[in-house]
């Protein structure tokens, strides 16, 4: 485990002006060795390879179907929420090009 970083305070006196500049810096250790990744007992340290359609199978399996009924419903709608104004705008444009092209 990584020792925690010392730090050095540089600040003067609360009431000094240059004190805000000066901000604390920590102490490098250049003697901290890392261990090796194979020393690691750690649950998480196994690497398990999970190839993309496993992972793409489960989703479908487990999570897609719960959502896409309510997510299908919300769609419809904001698509027919989009759609009325352009419909309208298109109707709107005709009548115009009638009404400029008849005179």
């Amino acid at each position: 485990m990584k020792p925690p970083a010392l730090t050095i305070d540089r600040r003067r006196d609360s009431f000094d002006r240059a004190a805000g500049k000066y901000r604390r810096s920590p102490i490098t250790d250049y003697s901290y060795q890392s261990g090796a990744f194979g020393e690691s007992s750690g649950r998480f340290a196994h690497n398990s390879e999970r190839s993309f359609w496993n992972i793409t199978g489960d989703y479908l399996k487990d999570e897609a179907r719960r959502d896409f009924q309510s997510e299908a419903i919300f769609f419809a709608f904001i698509s027919l929420t989009a759609a009325l104004p352009l419909i309208n705008n298109a109707r709107a444009l005709i009548e115009f090009a009638r009404a400029i092209f008849s005179h």
